[in-house]
């Protein structure tokens, strides 16, 4: 499998049609925020950084890291004393490597494109009940498949906005996964 995939990756580079490198940056952030009142509340946001290599006008290799963090709190009353307090910090960090498919060519405005490939995910959880006791929960990393797909809207030759949605397949346990998935925007800089 390792040998197939280096000679498509070794075709798509050395071959006779193949373009000039492009390199292109991106960074993209997210955030939600959802209240039920002002001491029950989920708060989330995530930055991702990536970088893409483009062989042919229309296909690239794109490595990206994010980073995102969400706060949940939680309290529960009895009349108004608060009987039961929680609080969870959830940390993921996601390493990506996949393979983009333009649908239209890089120098039109509005630029579609596909993805997939695959991603390593870290998690860390920190639930702490009545400010007192604290637990822990780090799942084991897992290499999961990727996917998604989004939209870049040229601004300039080399200035472009870029609208996203990623997806993973997350392990949730015994065998069970989940997608787990992100819409986010951002921008891109082709160098």
């Amino acid at each position: 499998m390792k040998k197939w995939l280096f000679l498509v990756f070794a075709g798509l580079v050395f071959s006779e049609g193949a373009m000039a490198l492009t390199t292109e940056i991106g960074v993209q952030y997210w955030r939600k925020q959802t209240s039920f009142d002002a001491n029950n509340y989920l708060d989330s946001e995530s930055v991702t950084g990536s970088l893409s290599f483009y062989f042919f006008e229309r296909v690239a290799l794109e490595g990206s890291y994010t980073d995102a963090k969400a706060v949940r709190e939680e309290k529960i009353y009895s009349g108004s004393t608060v009987i039961q307090q929680q609080t969870v910090v959830q940390v993921t960090n996601v390493v990506g490597a996949d393979l983009i498919f333009m649908l239209t060519d890089r120098k039109t405005m509005f630029q579609p494109y596909l993805k997939g490939g695959v991603a390593q995910i870290t998690r860390k959880q920190e639930v702490k009940v009545n400010n007192l006791n604290t637990y822990t929960l780090e799942p084991e990393k897992a290499l999961v498949p990727s996917y998604g797909g989004g939209l870049k809207i040229a601004l300039t030759d080399t200035l472009g906005i870029k609208i996203s949605y990623d997806a993973w397949q997350t392990p949730v346990g015994g065998g069970a996964v989940t997608n787990d998935a992100q819409l986010r925007a951002g921008v891109t800089w082709l160098l």
